[in-house]
């Protein structure tokens, strides 16, 4: 059994001892004594249950570094060790700030940074590494979003060295203010000739040559990202749950754009009423422009009815 499906089992039979304490008559005390008893052990068990799912949970990665700041074996540049991992940490607490909802500008400090910080566990020799890790410091402290976080600098990290398309699709996915932190990162790695291993979960991105490293550290710089809201007149042509993607046919011009459901609209299931009428869609579109290239990405947040138009949404 999972760690969830234990912790729904335990909270089944702490609900049901609580039921039977709830309605036992007060003159069976040793029969009380007894549920109470098992109460406390099944609150111990429930506590500690929680414990562990949270620290299942907590952000873990490896950064490994190699090249011109690493000394033979175990040793590495003070002060280059301090700017990488000062440059990582901004990286992911800019994601986790974008991912925990909160509005950034295009400068200045990021809210509560202090909440995503991660901490020096461990170091190992060789190529010269850290293991980083969450912390959990406060009971209400959710490690959900640093891990979040330290997934999605590690996913843009890794998009680095794809091709174009799928490149311009994950940053899409992201926020300027986070790419600008990872250029810095990268950047960073660049101008001290160091090469960069990281794995976080399941993946792993590789910059093993200072070339590679420079590719990334241009390409980073030379991305600029742009976002706009537009309202678009026409058809919704269609709508796929799976995958949360939806079709659009702008009028006059017929043309048909892609994109994907935001999660403004909960249930997808709630825009087939829409599907062949004429209505108005609100879409936010990312722009990713490099080298005198575009790369637009729709996100649909809301359909409405077309004002003044007889056509109604087709009701099922």
């Amino acid at each position: 059994m999972s760690v969830a499906d234990d912790l729904a089992y335990l909270e089944a039979q702490r609900a049901f001892i609580q039921e039977r304490l709830d309605r036992l008559d007060p003159e069976k005390r040793l029969l009380r004594i007894n549920l109470e008893s098992r109460l406390r052990r099944l609150d111990e068990e429930i506590a500690a249950l929680e414990t562990s799912e949270a620290l299942g949970r907590r952000a873990k990665a490896t950064l490994v570094f190699g090249g011109k700041p690493v000394a033979g074996v175990g040793a590495i540049e003070a002060t280059f060790g301090a700017d990488a991992l000062k440059a990582f940490q901004r990286l992911v607490s800019t994601t986790a700030s974008t991912l925990d909802g909160r509005e950034l500008g295009a400068r200045g400090r990021i809210p509560d940074e202090k909440s995503y910080r991660l901490f020096v566990t461990g170091t190992f020799p060789g190529s010269f590494g850290f293991e980083l890790e969450e912390i959990i410091s406060e009971p209400e402290q959710d490690p959900g979003v640093l891990r979040g976080a330290v997934d999605e600098a590690s996913r843009l990290l890794q998009a680095m060295q794809m091709e174009e398309e799928t490149y311009a699709d994950a940053v899409a996915q992201s926020n300027p203010r986070v790419m600008n932190a990872l250029a810095s990162f990268l950047g960073l790695m660049e101008s001290r000739g160091a090469t960069l291993v990281l794995a976080a979960g399941e993946r792993e991105c590789r910059f093993e040559t200072p070339e590679v490293v420079a590719a990334a550290a241009e390409r980073a710089r030379k991305t600029n990202i742009t976002e706009s809201e537009e309202r678009l007149t026409g058809v919704l042509t269609g709508v796929f749950a799976m995958g949360r993607q939806f079709e659009f046919r702008i009028e006059p011009s017929g043309e048909v754009v892609r994109g994907r459901i935001a999660y403004d609209i909960t249930e997808p299931a709630s825009l087939k009423p829409y599907l062949w009428a004429r209505c108005v869609a609100h879409v936010w579109i990312v722009t990713v422009e490099r080298s005198g290239k575009q790369h637009h990405t729709y996100y649909l947040t809301r359909v409405d009815p077309l004002p003044g138009d007889e056509t109604e949404p087709r009701r099922r």
